[in-house]
């Protein structure tokens, strides 16, 4: 291992997650540097001049983009790795500018980690040898970087389908050629019916199945014009645009609400699920984009209020 032969720096303020890393890879390394926040990390940066630096992004004090701008300042070429939750998506949009070598999502797939990780140590190792830092041009790797990063920003990490980001610009853009075109268009808020009841009694991971199995469910019933998002938890969102007559909406809210109910398979077990659906119309109910979403969601809540497993449009 190429990795073997340089030294890390990680930089998190979780204890326990300082501690995982500090097994898995201190053996790996030829020294491993803690550090649990910034401050911290920007003085052993000075002291011991790393090889390769790992920083998670929020910790107290002076966070990990903090000091990953000022060591990048002073050395461009520093490898840096950054770790992201979830909700960090859009912080991260502004990391590729600085010159960010790569990130990891959290919860840490290890795989990637080592593999990124030994991908930098390859890098370092040809810099010896050739006086280049970058086998292959850096700006060919910052596109990757920045692909994979417009896709982490954009989309639903565990669905593949837009996320509450993308939904909102998509339904902007919905709304201005709406305005402009003089088209009409739906607006569905889908939440599913007692879904924390699965989590419960079969665990994340098969509600994280069901998700899955569901999103390709109601893809296959929507156009490819449409837009379908994950905005929550067990919440959807469905933009069906330049949609004139009610009875295509409704024809769309019953396909979704029957595919929802049909059984599905999850590791061996048939599990039955439901979901309901409150509909907003533009220009019909409103112009508002604000309106549009408030009627949408009041509309689902009146359907899951009487009974659940059906649609519903605003009424004023």
């Amino acid at each position: 291992m190429a990795l073997r032969a340089y030294t890390l720096l990680f930089v998190e303020d979780d204890p326990q997650i300082q501690t995982l890393i500090k097994s898995i890879l201190e053996e790996d390394v030829k020294a491993f540097y803690q550090a649990y926040n910034g401050e911290e990390g920007w003085k052993i940066y000075t002291e011991k001049k790393p090889d390769i630096i790992l920083t998670d992004i929020n910790m107290p004090g002076t966070d990990g983009m903090a000091m990953a701008k000022k060591i990048k300042m002073l050395d461009r070429d520093q490898p840096i790795l950054m770790m992201s939750a979830y909700d960090e998506r859009e912080i991260l949009l502004d990391a590729i500018n600085f010159g960010i070598d790569g990130f990891i999502v959290k919860p840490v797939d290890m795989v990637q980690l080592n593999r990124k990780l030994e991908h930098i140590a390859e890098n370092l190792r040809e810099k010896s040898d050739r006086e280049a830092f970058w086998p292959i041009p850096r700006e060919a790797v910052q596109k990757e970087e920045m692909d994979t990063l417009y896709t982490l920003a954009h989309y639903d990490t565990l669905t593949g389908i837009p996320n509450r980001y993308l939904f909102h610009k998509r339904l902007d853009a919905t709304l201005a050629a709406a305005h402009r075109n003089r088209q009409k268009f739906a607006l569905f808020f889908i939440d599913l019916d007692n879904f924390k009841s699965i989590n419960d009694t079969y665990g994340h991971k098969a509600g994280d199945l069901v998700l899955q199995q569901l999103t390709k469910r109601i893809t296959g019933v929507i156009r490819e014009e449409d837009t379908l998002a994950r905005i929550g938890g067990d919440e959807f969102a469905l933009i069906v645009a330049d949609r004139k007559e009610r009875s295509a909406i409704e024809t769309i809210a019953q396909k979704i609400t029957e595919t929802a109910a049909l059984p599905l398979e999850i590791r061996g077990r048939h599990i039955t699920l439901s979901c309901s659906i409150g509909i907003s119309c533009y220009p019909a109910h409103t112009t508002s984009k604000e309106e549009l979403l408030h009627f949408a969601d009041l509309a689902m809540y009146q359907i899951k209020s009487e009974g659940k497993s059906s649609f519903r449009f605003y009424k004023q």
